[in-house]
Order: structure tokens, then sequence, then C-alpha cells
């Protein structure tokens, strides 16, 4: 097209560079996301990532419940994807794109801390929804129709994981794992990341991108020049991690594997 617009002798198209494989390795290290918080902000209702000059990755509400309550938790706008969490237990999600805002929640104790960790999954860029497109809880939170108040705010950006406590012992819930690996010729590969659940993935101390089993997309792509001849680097978070889990590089992208129902 463009050279019958033109008339100009275009160049051949570039050879698709080759790609290479790498032996699957497993993590062996772990830390805990509960274990590398931030120092968080004090707050009555909850902040957006805006409102603590953040603009991608989580950001995590906790708050202490002082008596037993049964009711339903609901969430005033939120931007886009949560876990909730009673004294470090999962105990519910609830995904902006399926409009879901309100869980059922029993405490049964004093003293319950209840932990909301919300993603950022990507900003919508188009029509008038731009106006409002902020990301974390936006309104407030309320639980059994009352309104719950006092929060700390953790800002969790995501931007580099490089300076973790990791230990190799077992790690599962919201967990960072690190493993190295080696390659002989740095070359284009695709990260198979079937094994893991919810979260992004780092080579390097390159944010390589996210992940998640919904699928298709069950592969990462690796630009070979991001690689190393000898050892690298790779750091996975995991919204729903369990220790020792594998990686492994492949020759081919996964573009097709099937579709979750959630």
């Amino acid at each position: 097209m463009i050279a019958k617009n033109t008339g100009a002798t275009l160049p051949p198209v570039p050879e698709i560079a080759p790609t290479t494989t790498i032996p699957a390795f497993t993590l062996t290290e772990g830390a805990s996301l509960w274990k590398t918080l931030p120092k968080p902000v004090r707050s009555e209702k909850p902040l957006s990532m805006e409102d603590m000059d953040q603009a991608y990755g989580y950001i995590l509400y906790r708050k202490t419940l002082s008596a037993p309550v049964t009711g339903d938790l609901v969430l005033d706008t939120l931007h886009d994807y949560a876990q909730a969490y009673l004294d470090g237990k999962l105990v519910g999600t609830l995904d902006r794109r399926k409009n879901e805002s309100r869980l059922p929640l029993s405490v049964t104790g004093k003293n319950t801390k209840l932990d909301i960790l919300v993603e950022n999954t990507g900003r919508v860029n188009f029509t008038t929804v731009l106006r409002g497109e902020r990301k974390g809880i936006l309104g407030g939170v309320t639980l059994a129709g009352q309104p719950l108040t006092g929060w700390d705010n953790y800002s969790l950006p995501m931007l580099a994981p490089e300076k973790l406590a990791y230990a190799k012992q077992p790690c599962s819930g919201a967990c960072f794992y690190r493993a190295t690996f080696t390659v002989d010729k740095p070359a284009d590969t695709f990260l198979d990341t079937s094994a893991f659940t919810k979260g992004q993935v780092w080579l390097n101390g390159h944010a390589l991108g996210r992940v998640w089993n919904i699928g298709p997309q069950k592969a990462l792509y690796v630009p070979g020049p991001w690689l190393k001849a000898g050892q690298n680097e790779v750091v996975v978070f995991d919204l729903q991690g369990e220790s020792g889990r594998s990686l492994q590089g492949l020759d081919h992208p996964v573009l097709d594997a099937p579709v979750a129902k959630n």
C-alpha cells in the first residue's frame, strides 16, 4: 500500500529474529508481600492511587474491625480488581469487568484485620469514562450497611522489586518469587507463565509484562537484548502464589490457550 501510493521502492521486510528455548527452572526464593509493605498513609476514607501520587501497580487498604459482624462488604466504585482478606486469609475477589462491588463477610472475632488489595489492571482510554478513570477505591466502603472509616493506605506501584528480603522458605499467597537462569547465547524467547495465577514479571530489572491464568495468552515475549550471556534474574509477583513453581523459555508464543470462565 505504501509503495502504491508513494511510488517508492521499499526495502525488503526484515527477517523474523531467530528464537531460542530455555530449560525449565524453579523459582526457589520467596518474599511475602505482607512483609514488604511501605509506611502507610492514614485517612478517613480510602485514598485513590492518584491521591497517593501513584499511577500503576496495586494499593492496599487496611482497617481493624473491632467487633464481630456479618453482612456485605461493599466497595463504592472499584477500579479495578480487588482481593479481600481477614487476618491474612483470602475471603473473596471483586472484578470491575463483571460490575462486582459486593462481597459477603462473616467476622467472628474482635480486632480482626481487614485488608483490601486493589490492582490497577489498565485504564479505559475512550469516551467520557476517561473523566473518572482514577484507580483504587474511589468512593467509600461499607460493611453490613455501616460506613468503614479510618484506613491505612499502602502505595504499591510495583516499579522494580529490587531490595526485598528473599528467603529459601515456603511462601504462599501474595508473594514475590526470584530465580536465576543461564543463557549461552541471548536470543528472543517466550517465557512460559502457565504455572502462575495473577501478577507480573520482571526480567533483569525490566518490567516484562503481566500474568493472568484466565488466558488466552500464557507466555510473555522476551526480547533477545534483554537477556545476558551467562546469569539472568527473573522475579514474579503472584497474588495466589505457591513456592516451587517453574518457568521456561519457549521458541514460540502461546496466544490461543483455553480461556477460563472467571
